[in-house]
């Protein structure tokens, strides 16, 4: 899973390159809201899976991974990963 989070981050990076400052700006405006959004979707509960999250706020697998994974590198959730 760590692996799928550092690809996923690399590549948003990588295509911020290609933006604007003015879509870089509107990009990272949008990124904290969500980010806001999900910590308090998440604060109250134990466990929260992906596709949970991807459900509730209409997001694909990789941008909740994104995500995630950006807020754990903040030191803002922990993150676990579980087989089945």
């Amino acid at each position: 899973m760590s692996k799928e989070v550092i690809t996923a981050i690399s590549h948003s990076y990588e295509l911020a390159t290609y933006s604007t400052p003015e879509l870089r700006g509107l990009f990272d405006d949008w990124l904290g809201e969500i980010e806001e959004e999900v910590l308090e979707f998440v604060k109250d509960r134990n466990r929260v899976d992906y596709d949970e999250i991807a459900r509730h706020f209409r997001l694909k697998h990789e941008s909740v991974i994104f995500i995630l994974g950006k807020l754990a590198q903040e030191e803002k959730i922990n993150m676990q990963a579980s087989g089945n």
